[in-house]
């Protein structure tokens, strides 16, 4: 946690830094007034930093045959760093055009792979979220903004691994992770830079949560299926703890002016 903490303390340091130094030097002119609708898509690395952060070779995966239990046992989800694709709109909610309503739909992929790919794991998230943006002018043609959204999150992925039986044989074994719904949380901030009259380049780094609620665990009456069981203990299913999926996203891409 400490980590996550310094990460994005370091990168908003910097980004405010920025914006501090540009507002030095913003010319006393009339400037057009911002776009009341705004739409934007973007492309991002992610790297994750919660406990949902492991190694492929961290998997465990747990069949109980006097009950017909079977689930994901491991402590984290075996993600490390992915990449993903944001298309959002925004829509100004006051006469000064500060403060922005925003929507946004994403889609982001976690693959983590060793030995050519026969221990892999591959993980899916796609989200739709709403929130609030705040927008300032750091200069003529250029723009500092932050925002928080409320995400929900469809979560879903596999996972191959060599696993070695009581008596030392070693098999290769896919595991789906079925579809789980989540609510979650998204931090952003980052510079809009003007490359023409109705577009703007951006970048950024946000933070995301993805499954702030409702945690939860389950099991499968079908081998090599598993809930997500990012609860902990709980269900028939023992975990020692909860798993966060969290990650940072650095990202860039533009905006077009709509009205």
């Amino acid at each position: 946690m400490k980590k996550i903490k310094s990460v994005f303390l370091i990168s908003f340091i910097f980004l405010f830094a920025f914006q501090v130094q540009s507002q030095n030097v913003i010319k006393k002119s009339v400037s057009k007034k911002p776009a009341k609708f705004i739409l934007g898509a973007v492309i991002g690395y992610n790297y994750v930093l919660g406990n949902a952060n492991g190694s492929v070779s961290s998997f465990r995966y747990a069949y109980e045959p006097y009950t017909d239990i079977n689930y994901l046992s491991t402590t984290d989800y075996g993600m490390q760093q992915g990449a993903g694709i944001t298309v959002y709109g925004k829509g100004a909610i006051n006469k000064k055009r500060k403060f922005y309503f925003i929507g946004e739909l994403g889609y982001n992929i976690f693959y983590n792979t060793k030995n050519n790919g026969t221990n892999r794991t591959k993980w899916s998230i796609f989200n739709l979220g709403a929130g609030m943006e705040f927008n300032q002018k750091t200069a003529p043609n250029n723009k500092f903004f932050v925002n928080l959204q409320l995400q929900y999150s469809l979560i879903f992925g596999g996972w191959q691994s060599d696993i070695t039986y009581p008596d030392n044989y070693v098999s290769n074994i896919y595991v789906r992770i079925s579809p789980a719904s989540r609510i979650g949380l998204s931090l952003g901030s980052g510079m809009e830079f003007k490359t023409s009259k109705k577009s703007y380049l951006t970048v950024g780094i946000r933070g995301v949560w993805s499954n702030v609620i409702p945690k939860g665990n389950g099991y499968s009456g079908t081998v090599y299926t598993s809930d997500i069981n990012d609860y902990g203990s709980g269900n028939s299913v023992e975990l020692n703890s909860s798993k966060q999926i969290i990650f940072m996203q650095l990202f860039t891409g533009v905006n077009f002016d709509i009205k």
